[in-house]
């Protein structure tokens, strides 16, 4: 059998193509390193994971920690956060516990987390704030006070603290001005009190890089993404929380 010139070389393309490794995925959590960090000493969860302790993880939040859009509670970022870590650490156990709710302002959290650090004793606090301040038009340097004296209740505490800023959305973008609270949130990271979770950022990579985009997802396809976006951003969080511990065993 005879084959032309031209069907010879669409055979050898498509045996090319064949040989060919499939590509590989992309995982939709990748990010820049340097959107997790700078990472700071996570020093009460490096002693509770060295004596094998049960590690406790608060996380105090407004509606995106405690409801979320996903599709159940199992797969809000707090309960997907408890699974990654006791992936990552088999030999302690992992309790999360949350509190907060819609429309809570960081006063409003302040309280429930000064309520909760006697009664639960963490050694991790994350502390997402910063978009109910910003509807609300609170004074950016009171929201800045806020945090600075329940970063201060923590550490009495004896407990590590990781601020979570807000959500990125280009609608919130267009409307609200979120730099002054982020401004405060980095203020109070920087000065030794805090990790920082810069999730606007993180968010905004994902968004622009069509890897993780809620606003434009599919009416259909809105709570799976806000599925992924939870799983990835506990993933975000773990990570930070082991270099974290990692850099308190240098």
């Amino acid at each position: 059998m005879s084959v032309s010139r031209n069907g010879f070389a669409a055979l050898l393309a498509a045996l090319v193509l064949l040989a060919a490794p499939a590509a590989r995925a992309t995982d939709p959590c990748d990010a820049p390193a340097e959107l997790l960090g700078p990472i700071e000493p996570l020093r009460h969860v490096a002693r509770a994971v060295a004596h094998r302790q049960a590690l406790r993880v608060l996380v105090v939040g407004s509606a995106s920690s405690t409801l979320g859009g996903t599709s159940g509670p199992q797969t809000a970022y707090p309960q997907q956060l408890e699974s990654d870590l006791r992936g990552k650490l088999p030999d302690v156990a992992i309790v999360v516990q949350t509190r907060g709710g819609r429309g809570l302002s960081a006063t409003d959290l302040a309280k429930l987390l000064e309520a909760a650090l006697p009664e639960f004793h963490p050694d991790l606090v994350i502390w997402q704030t910063g978009t109910v301040d910003a509807v609300n038009g609170i004074d950016p340097d009171e929201f800045g006070l806020v945090l600075r004296a329940g970063a201060e209740k923590t550490a009495a505490a004896g407990a590590d603290l990781l601020l979570m800023d807000q959500q990125f959305s280009r609608v919130a973008r267009a409307t609200l001005n979120y730099t002054p609270y982020r401004q405060a949130m980095e203020a109070v990271a920087n000065a030794g009190d805090a990790m920082l979770l810069r999730r606007y950022d993180l968010m905004k990579h994902w968004a622009e890089s069509g890897q993780i985009d809620p606003e434009r997802a599919p009416r259909r396809e809105w709570q799976k993404t806000a599925d992924v976006l939870h799983a990835c951003l506990a993933r975000a969080i773990a990570t930070m929380v082991m270099k974290g511990m990692r850099e308190a065993g240098r």
